[in-house]
This record gives structure tokens, sequence and C-alpha cells, in this order.
């Protein structure tokens, strides 16, 4: 039975929602746990095994390799765009190409004060920078998401689905059929993994509380501190006087950045991702870690991407948005070699299980900063100083040289 598999799965389960989405019954709803995950619960005595939650499943359905089209690095060449986006702003480029066409982007933006994070649908460029730049946090799909991108397309109209990998494959699951139309545009990130909602809303909390003012707005890729060296920012403002401040660290600074960056705050499933290089995306976005190295006559100070097309469909997007960048052809093995987890899921930290135990028995932040300070080994220290030392010497000897 359809509500026996969907309710076993366990660790397996991505969170996504597409069962409870396209449960005709609405049998299925979604319940966090103590780490504010997501897990699917069946109310057996209404389920009648349709098999509808399996098909949609991204741990149970069948999925095929993703197929490369192009590889490209790209940016936009919009200074305001690419000072926007966390990367080389080719996502808000393609949203702005969908809007202009009367079509619809559906992406993750803040909600509830910054302490969550959730899929909503967008129709003009106003409401466009909610749905930019990274939030490293689960973002919750609810059934207003997969009913809204399907109503829009059933309208005529054209929809951007831009999310993790799962989400993708699962929101491909739930449109079936649809998901294969021109009407329906989707794109997936490189992704290292989803760290943990509930600590994320009680780090919010944790900093509204040490600079005295609610978090008003989250940056977790600032370019203040460069693209390479990005910060994470946390605008705060006064209920007194209304007034607004910000204050940021470089993210190897920021403690909860450093256990995202570490792997103790994922989910288990992202451990053992079932759609990696397998969602159905028509594109992949994701930052050209290392591409300073392979073309340092380009300005990458402010961002570059690495733009992967799995589908014509996709190309002809990107092919459409082609005159507003500086681009040029990339390989996979070169977006491998800084992104690895694109093709494979990170190694978990090694008392990752500890960590969470202590986040789900409720450990204060202090009280886990204290615990968890998540510092590098001292050979990977002293391997990224080698590695800045490199990076500098190349960059001096390439400006000789010209």
């Amino acid at each position: 039975m359809s509500n026996t598999t969907i309710s076993a799965l366990g660790d397996t389960c991505c969170g996504c929602g597409a069962c409870a989405a396209v449960c005709p019954k609405e049998c299925i709803f979604m319940k966090r746990d103590r780490l504010g995950f997501s897990y699917p619960i069946v109310d057996s005595d209404i389920c009648v095994g349709c098999g509808a939650c399996e098909r949609a499943c991204p741990a149970l359905g069948e999925h095929r390799d993703d197929l490369l089209q192009s590889i490209s690095w790209a940016k936009a060449d919009s200074p305001d765009l690419l000072e926007r986006s966390s990367s080389g702003g080719i996502f808000g480029l393609l949203a702005r190409k969908v809007l202009a066409d009367g079509g619809v982007v559906c992406g993750a933006a803040f909600d509830e004060g910054c302490r969550a994070v959730r899929h909503v649908l967008v129709d003009n460029e106003a409401g466009l920078d909610a749905v930019m730049r990274s939030k490293y946090v689960q973002s919750s799909v609810g059934k207003e998401a997969y009913r809204g991108v399907r109503d829009v397309i059933r309208s005529g109209r054209c929809v951007l689905f831009a999310g993790t990998s799962c989400q993708v494959a699962g929101m491909r699951g739930y449109l079936g059929g649809l998901a294969d139309g021109d009407l329906f545009l989707s794109v997936d990130v490189i992704c290292h993994g989803v760290p943990s909602p509930e600590l994320w809303s009680r780090w919010v909390d944790y900093r509204a509380e040490g600079f005295g003012s609610d978090v008003c707005d989250v940056n977790m890729r600032s370019k203040t501190t460069g693209w390479l060296s990005y910060s994470a920012m946390y605008k705060h403002i006064a209920e007194k006087d209304n007034t607004e401040d910000t204050e940021s660290q470089v993210f190897g600074k920021d403690w909860y950045m450093k256990a995202f960056l570490a792997n103790a705050s994922l989910r288990s499933s992202c451990l053992a991702c079932p759609v990696k290089r397998s969602s159905g995306a028509d594109i992949t976005l994701g930052d050209f870690w290392g591409f300073q190295n392979i073309h340092p006559e380009v300005d990458y100070s402010k961002g570059v991407s690495a733009v992967l097309c799995n589908t014509e469909k996709g190309e002809r997007a990107f092919k459409a948005i082609f005159g507003l960048t500086v681009n040029g052809p990339a390989t996979l093995e070169e977006v491998i070699a800084g992104n690895p987890s694109l093709v494979r899921s990170v190694a978990p930290y090694p008392r990752r299980d500890e960590f969470l135990n202590d986040v789900s028995a409720g450990l204060s932040i202090p009280d886990l900063m204290v615990k968890w300070d998540f510092r590098s080994s001292l050979w990977r220290r002293v391997r990224g100083i080698l590695c800045g030392i490199k990076r500098r010497l190349k960059k001096f000897v390439c400006g000789d040289s010209q």
C-alpha cells in the first residue's frame, strides 16, 4: 500500500512535500520533527492506495540522468544585478525574461521575520528580490506553491521554478506531463545540502537578541567583502525609531555558516541524495568556484556562475538572455573541480549525530557555540593558506606577463 511506503521512507525522505500536494484524498500532511525537517504523515483510514504519492516522490520515483546540452561560465553584464545576486546573476536574468513574457517565478523567500524559508510565487519584478540569492536552510514547498505553479501553467502562462534538485524532482513529479511542456522551466542549484530549519530559526533569534532588535532581512552571500570571501549579513530594524542597521561577518567566522559547511546540520537525505544530477531540471546553476584559476583575465570579483543546460528547453532559455551576459565555454571537469557536490553527496561531519542530538534537545545557541566551534583541522587551515598564496602568485605572474 502506498501509505505504508511513504510513511516508512524515514531518512530517505527529502521533505519536498510533493506527496502531500499530489494526494487526491488529501490524506497526507507534512509534520516537522524537532530539527524542523518535514516528513509525511498518512491518514491510513482515508488513503485508497492510488500510488500518486509514490510517483511524485523523488526518493521512490524513477529518474534518468540529466543530459548535458552545453556548459558555460557566465555573469550578468548589469553591475546592479550582479551585486544583488549570490553568484553571476544568471537566475535573475532568467527570471526577468519570464516575467517580461507575462510569466511567474516560483522560488525560496524568507518568511516569519526571516526565521523560515518558503517557496512563493512572484509575478512582477518588484517582488523578484525576495526569491533571489542563496538561502542556506531548507525551504518549505507548500501545497499553495505546487497548485499555484500548476494553475499558472494551465492558464497558458510560463512558470520558472527554482529550487534544490529534490524540490525540482518533486515539482516535476507533481506536474506530470505538464513539466515537459514549454510553459514550465525548471532550474536546480548545485546543492551542498539543506540545514536544519529549527537551528536557523533559533540562530535568527540569537542574532536579534544580541543586537537588541529584530532581524528584518538576511543576505547569506553579501559581496561587500568580495565573492570569494563573501559575508553573512543581517539587517536589523529598531522598533523605537524604525531605523535600520546591519551586522556582518565573513562566512568563515559566522557560526551558523561554519556548521553548514562542516556538514553538521544537514538533512539525512542530503548525505545520499536520491536525485543527484537526475532531477530533470532544464538548467543547473551554481557558483563557478575556482574560476579565477582558469580565467584570471576575467573580472570575477562580483561572481561568476556555472551554467549547465540539461535540456533543449533550458538551452533556449539561456540563449534568450545570452546578450545580457559576459560568458564563455566551460567543461564539466572544470565545474566539478570546484563543485564536487554537483555529482556526489557530501560526507557527514564525523560527530553529526551528536551535534544534531544537542540541537534537538534544545541546547541554547551560546552553549552550542561553546561546545561546537567547527574549527578546521590544522592541515586544512595550512592548505587553505598555501592555496591562497598560490592564487596570489599566479595572479601576480599573469599581471606581469600582460
